[in-house]
């Protein structure tokens, strides 16, 4: 059987002594606490304050190329970028500027290659497509151009992603008529004439476009849309006219080049575009003149066709003694004139509407074939060709 012994009590003296001892240890911890506590702290301040001077520099070596980019110096620029990523690597923003400052310093291979690393890790991302568009654009590469734009319209953007795509669509479409690729052009124009915001700036600049597309009659659509808009630009009035002078609708032409003459901003143009426009005005008014319209008079209309008969004779007859051989097409039209010599009287023609058209008819060949004969006529026989190439659509309104 075991046998405890039994510890006597402490004394008085030896209890306290244990306390202090307690005590003792109570205060070392505590100061170790303290001073790790302390240690702590001082390591975070240091560390954060590390952390906001590498922020610090990152930001000014990013607000120098940024005034390196502004003023026209991109190689300052891309040093500049490097040091602020240098200091903040994970700043993606500055990652595409510096990109964009090595393509600005026609370092176009190395930009490439900076654009597609990081369009590695972000596919969809509209700017950096956008930029490696532009910049398989400068190495004539087409179809990778045609490809990334189209990637940057279907793409992510910042901000107003609306307004970004269709400047995009516009750029895009710029380029192919830079590539003379007009009929993609008139499709990407098309959709951003559907998708454009009633805003006359981008609606004019649209139809712009799309004269230099070969698109005159959706290019008119538009002049005409923004011209109805109160108050609408005095621009809107002169493409409207030019466009339809092209097209050969001469009174339309004359509608809206008066109204543009007469805009209160015309005088506010250069005279590099008033010029044209007057002549343009005077020529339509001149033409109309000539042209007999079918709103006249019957007698009114008659003595206009034998006015003009005599012009397209007399242009006839000179080409003619003008050459040093006959030409089968000249001959043919003297002996068209010579059958229709006897009905060549206002009595006639205002009583066979069928004669008119027929005299209309070999006015306009007389125009065309001398003109192929004899090269480009003058005076009243230009404008009684431009009749002839459009004789259908002059009063087309």
């Amino acid at each position: 059987m075991a046998v405890f012994e039994l510890q006597p009590p402490l004394t008085a003296e030896e209890r306290l002594h244990k306390r202090k001892l307690i005590f003792r240890d109570l205060i070392s911890l505590s100061g170790l606490f303290a001073i790790t506590v302390v240690l702590a702290v001082l390591t975070w301040f240091l560390f954060n304050s590390f952390a906001r001077h590498r922020q610090e520099l990152a930001q000014r070596w990013l607000a120098r190329g940024q005034a390196a980019m502004v003023g026209g110096h991109p190689e300052q620029a891309v040093e500049a970028f490097r040091s602020a990523l240098e200091y903040d690597p994970a700043q993606r923003q500055t990652e595409i500027k510096l990109a964009m400052a090595l393509e600005a310093a026609d370092r176009v291979v190395e930009a490439t290659s900076y654009f597609n690393t990081l369009l590695e890790t972000e596919p969809g991302n509209g700017i950096i497509n956008l930029e490696l568009a532009r910049l398989s654009a400068r190495q004539a590469n087409k179809p990778k151009a045609i490809e990334y734009f189209q990637r940057a319209l279907d793409g992510t953007w910042q901000g107003d992603g609306y307004e970004r795509r269709r400047a995009v669509r516009l750029e895009l479409a710029r380029y192919l008529l830079d590539q003379k690729d007009y009929p993609r052009a008139r499709t990407q124009l098309l959709i951003a004439a559907g998708n454009a915001p009633d805003d006359p700036a981008i609606k004019m600049q649209i139809a712009g476009m799309m004269e230099e597309a070969q698109d005159p009659e959706n290019a008119l659509a538009i002049y005409r849309a923004v011209a109805r808009q109160k108050p609408s630009p005095v621009q809107s009035f002169q493409g409207a006219g030019r466009v339809a002078y092209s097209l050969g609708r001469f009174a339309l032409a004359r509608e809206y080049l008066e109204q543009a003459v007469n805009h209160p901003d015309f005088l506010s143009e250069p005279e590099s575009v008033r010029t044209p426009v007057r002549q343009m005005l005077a020529d339509t008014i001149d033409l109309l003149a000539l042209y007999p319209e079918s709103d006249l008079e019957i007698r009114e209309r008659a003595d206009r066709i034998l006015h003009v008969a005599r012009i397209a004779q007399a242009r006839l007859q000179a080409c003619s003694a003008s050459k040093a051989t006959s030409v089968a097409s000249l001959a043919d039209l003297a002996a068209r004139w010579q059958e229709n010599r006897a009905t060549l009287t206002p009595l006639t023609l205002a009583r066979d509407p069928q004669l008119e058209q027929t005299i209309m008819n070999l006015i306009f060949d007389t125009e065309k074939q001398t003109a192929q004969a004899c090269g480009a006529p003058t005076g009243d026989d230009a404008l009684l060709l431009k009749i002839a190439q459009s004789s259908r659509s002059v009063e087309e309104k």
